[in-house]
């Protein structure tokens, strides 16, 4: 929460509102750090005085000779989600295409102590993690009044004469947030006079922990993790086998997708092979050893028809015949060499339990099953393989081996060099 050191003269963007709070920030800025940001105001439509307070923020810009850009929000477009979140979500969204449209090197929002102390209440009540509990924790978004209290933000604004506009909605109990700041915070200063400032310093403790614990898994990743084709495999380790393994794996799979289950890995962790669980859009599954996370693709049932090596265009990949001369024909990983006497027209599916085929090199049929378990294929990649079939019988599994009865004749003049670029 520590503001870093500024380099004066830096274009930068304030988020405004108009509030004493931003108000104040922006006059900060110019006299601690000779810094004038571009002041961003979002009208959000919600309350009768949104024109107005809109109209005084363009006068104060005005007036004090810096740029505004106003964003006027749809209400409309909340589509029923959380009015705060919307206009988090908005606020947010503007401030960082700004900050890229004009080179901004800094963000700046007029966070207080007070507002660290209403956010913490929020996410303890509600359950949240070390990582979670003290709130504002995007490292973009810089607060340089973060450990300035209420009180202090008001009596500088009076030292300087700063004017500013009230936001009425503060005074709602409607607001969860409100409510803490108006009937918890006066029960709280009854109970513990100085509750403000030990509740100051087990926030920054914790900030300071949540940091230590980002360090360590970060370090951990480093030495545990690695990506290949956009997927990461974990190998399973000593580190499986602590106590703290749920909690581990759980915080990883956080970093990529809020939607994980600390439950649902705790059952792939202990679970079988091939036990696994979803989030919003990316999966976890236990594989031979390893846990994989990948991005969610749904099951393909479709059947696509193939009139001619041309004719591939519709399929959910890129699919390329290419013919070639008998001299240039070379075995090669990642490509597939097949008789051009490929019999049409070829149905193109998802493979399913039951089928066979004959491997190239082998004389009788293999299920595919038992084919890609001994390839070691993962299960989420099972899922989405191909075979090209005539007539009932398979004569390709796509990008794995095709059938016997397809391999280049000895005495062909020619043959297909067939590629797949899959777009999954």
């Amino acid at each position: 929460m520590d503001t870093p050191l500024l380099i004066p003269g830096s274009k930068a963007i304030l988020g405004f509102s108009g509030g004493v709070d931003s108000v104040v920030l922006s006059h900060f800025l110019i006299e601690r750090y000779r810094i004038r940001p571009y002041l961003l105001h979002v009208n959000y439509g919600l309350r009768e005085e949104s024109d107005e307070d809109e109209r005084w923020c363009r006068w104060y810009a005005e007036e004090h000779r810096f740029e505004i850009v106003v964003l006027k929000a749809d209400p409309k477009m909340r589509n029923g989600q959380n009015v705060q979140n919307w206009a988090r979500d908005i606020r947010y969204q503007f401030f960082s295409e700004q900050a890229e449209l004009i080179g901004a090197r800094y963000i700046f929002t007029a966070h207080h102590g007070d507002d660290r102390r209403e956010t913490f209440l929020m996410n303890a009540l509600r359950g949240s993690g070390l990582t979670t509990i003290a709130g504002m924790s995007n490292s973009q978004i810089l607060r340089p009044l973060a450990h300035m209290d209420k009180s202090a933000v008001l009596e500088y604004a009076k030292e300087f004469g700063l004017s500013w506009v009230e936001d009425s909605s503060n005074a709602s109990l409607k607001y969860k947030r409100n409510k803490i700041r108006h009937v918890l915070f006066p029960i709280l200063d009854k109970v513990e006079p100085r509750w403000r400032g030990g509740l100051k310093k087990s926030i920054d403790n914790l900030s300071l922990d949540s940091k230590l614990l980002d360090g360590l898994l970060s370090r951990w990743s480093q030495e545990n993790v690695k990506e290949i084709d956009g997927e990461l495999y974990i190998q399973m380790g000593t580190w499986s086998g602590e106590e703290y393994a749920q909690v581990l794996l759980y915080r990883f799979a956080k970093r990529l997708d809020a939607g994980f289950s600390f439950q649902e890995i705790g059952h792939v962790l202990t679970g079988d092979s091939g036990q696994r669980t979803l989030g919003n859009s990316h999966l976890l599954i236990k594989d031979r050893g390893q846990f994989i996370f990948g991005p969610i693709h749904p099951i393909d049932n479709r059947e696509y028809e193939v009139k001619n090596i041309h004719d591939t265009s519709h399929l959910p990949f890129d699919l390329r015949f290419t013919p070639k001369a008998i001299e240039e024909v070379q075995f090669q990983n990642n490509q597939e060499w097949i008789s051009t006497s490929i019999p049409f027209p070829l149905i193109i599916r998802v493979w399913k339990a039951g089928d066979k085929f004959v491997p190239l090199g082998m004389n009788g049929q293999k299920k595919i099953a038992d084919f890609l378990n001994d390839l070691r294929v993962p299960r989420h990649h099972k899922e989405r393989v191909y075979v090209a079939e005539h007539q009932g019988q398979i004569l390709w599994v796509l990008g794995y081996r095709i059938d016997d009865s397809m391999k280049v004749a000895t005495g062909a003049e020619k043959a297909y060099l067939a590629e797949i670029n899959p777009r999954l």
